[in-house]
């Protein structure tokens, strides 16, 4: 999976980890990961940058329906370089 640009692989463990603390059923599979969280406090849009073992996920259905949320992946700050 890309993940900031960066090809990260990520194990079925660390994605049901992610399902599991978005309360998810299984049928929502990950398609979206980032270490950047996009905010716009109405003066501009900011930029913050997670710390390493948090990350702002992206599950989908079949039906389409898309659910995001921040989660704490312990494991996957060991495979993301950071700058």
């Amino acid at each position: 999976m890309l993940i900031d640009g960066k090809l990260v692989a990520v194990t079925d463990i660390e994605i049901e980890e992610a399902r599991r603390q978005l309360a998810l059923p299984t049928d929502f599979l990950l398609v979206q990961a980032t270490q950047q969280l996009y905010h716009n406090p109405g003066n501009g849009m900011i930029v913050i940058t997670m710390p390493a073992d948090m990350f702002v996920v992206g599950f989908e259905n079949r039906s389409g329906e898309l659910k995001f949320g921040v989660v704490q992946i312990n494991s996957l700050k060991h495979k993301v370089e950071r700058n």
